[in-house]
């Protein structure tokens, strides 16, 4: 399937904005945060998953064995309490 469209990046935002040719189907994906891998590859899961329907997760290179759903802190900087 081809698409159209762009992604961006500016401090602390990821962006992906696509559609088809005759624009029955068109996605949108924003991140609030930038210089990380592990989103990017994420956003780029979701164009492949809204328009190839291809599992996110499950194709990831992040995904971790056994298919096993995990959270990245991404911000390990920070003190929660």
């Amino acid at each position: 399937m081809t698409v159209y469209g762009h992604t961006g990046t500016v401090q602390g935002y990821y962006t992906y904005a696509f559609t088809t040719a005759d624009g029955d189907r068109s996605m949108t994906s924003m991140a609030n945060t930038s210089n990380n891998g592990t989103v990017n590859t994420v956003l780029a899961g979701t164009l492949e998953a809204a328009f190839c329907g291809v599992d996110p997760v499950r194709n990831s290179k992040v995904a971790r064995s056994g298919g096993a759903a995990f959270t990245e802190d991404i911000a390990p900087q920070v003190v929660r309490h």
